[in-house]
Order: C-alpha cells, then sequence, then structure tokens
C-alpha cells in the first residue's frame, strides 16, 4: 500500500498521511514528479535534434490510458520528489538513475475542480538507452519507444498544457 503526504497548495505539509486511494477532501494537495529522458548519445544542445524516451500509459490506468507520456508518479510519504523521480525510473522503465544525473526544470501546481490537486516538480537528465532495449513493468506502461524530439512533443503535448510545452522545449535547448 502507497501512502502520501498531504500538502496545501503552497506546497507545504499538514502533517497527514494518507493512502494513496483514500477519498480527498478539497484543500488536499500532493506532491508528484515527472521525469523527461533525453538519451545520452543525443546531440548536444544547438547541435541537432535530441531523442527522447516515451512510454505509453498502460491500457488500464486510471487516467491518460494508452497515452503516450514521460515517466513519472506521485511522492510517496517521506520521500523527496528527487527520490520520487528515481523510484518512477527504476519502477516503470527499470533504469537506474542518480540523484546528480537529474536537472531541476519546473514546478507547476494542478488544480481539479474538486478543490484538490498536484504540486508536480519536472525534472529532466540523459539517460542511456539499455542494450537490448527496454524492459517495464507492463501494469504501468504498454509500450516504450525512443523518437526525435519534435514527435515526443507531440505525443505528450495532447493532454498536457502550452506552460508544459515550454518547459519541454527549454529542456530540448538545455540538455
Amino acid at each position: 500500500m502507497e501512502y502520501r503526504s498531504v500538502c496545501r497548495r503552497d506546497g507545504t505539509l499538514t502533517g497527514e498521511i494518507m493512502e494513496k486511494h483514500a477519498p480527498k477532501r478539497p484543500g488536499d494537495y500532493f506532491r508528484h514528479v515527472v521525469l523527461v529522458l533525453k538519451t545520452k548519445d543525443s546531440p548536444p544542445p544547438g547541435q541537432g535534434e535530441g531523442l527522447y524516451i516515451v512510454q505509453q500509459r498502460s491500457l488500464k490506468a486510471r487516467y491518460f490510458a494508452g497515452k503516450w507520456d514521460v515517466t513519472g508518479g506521485g511522492v510517496q510519504a517521506g520521500e523527496t520528489p528527487v527520490q520520487a523521480a528515481i523510484r518512477e525510473a527504476r519502477e516503470e522503465l527499470r533504469l537506474s538513475l542518480s540523484p546528480d544525473e537529474l536537472i531541476h526544470a519546473y514546478n507547476y501546481t494542478v488544480d481539479w475542480q474538486d478543490g484538490t490537486g498536484l504540486i508536480i516538480s519536472m525534472y529532466a537528465c540523459r539517460a542511456a538507452v539499455p542494450e537490448g532495449g527496454f524492459t517495464w513493468d507492463a501494469r504501468e506502461v504498454n509500450d516504450v519507444q525512443v523518437m526525435p524530439f519534435h514527435l515526443f512533443r507531440a505525443y505528450v503535448m495532447d493532454h498536457n498544457d502550452e506552460a508544459f510545452g515550454q518547459a519541454l522545449d527549454q529542456i530540448e535547448a538545455a540538455i
């Protein structure tokens, strides 16, 4: 069973810990991470289009089933966002990353109509494509592909806002 720390909208912890699927109350916010994975063999910034690792969400996922997306998930109680990003990469794609490889790119808040929401930290890093290809957790991921930035951006933007797209553009230009 997974547990999450409850936050206020400004990100401060309330001191409460809640089971992941417990009913939320207005004012409850939770930390979440997304991780943008650019391949290690991509050209340096400004010297050509980068290649990105993109995953198709499980066809049984509660949210955005079958959509192509970046790696990510909820920050568990007692975990930092960096620790959560590393754990999610390991759980979803069997990638081993270290904290010094992650670059903090962007923070934003998602407000839902029920008065709850997410406080999202976006990280980026360069990751090696495993020899022989990826293995993944089939409960969370349906497929994994490596694609050039313009396709990657188009695939993930069908369910993200323009601020997310601008953060992707900044990552492509910087790492």
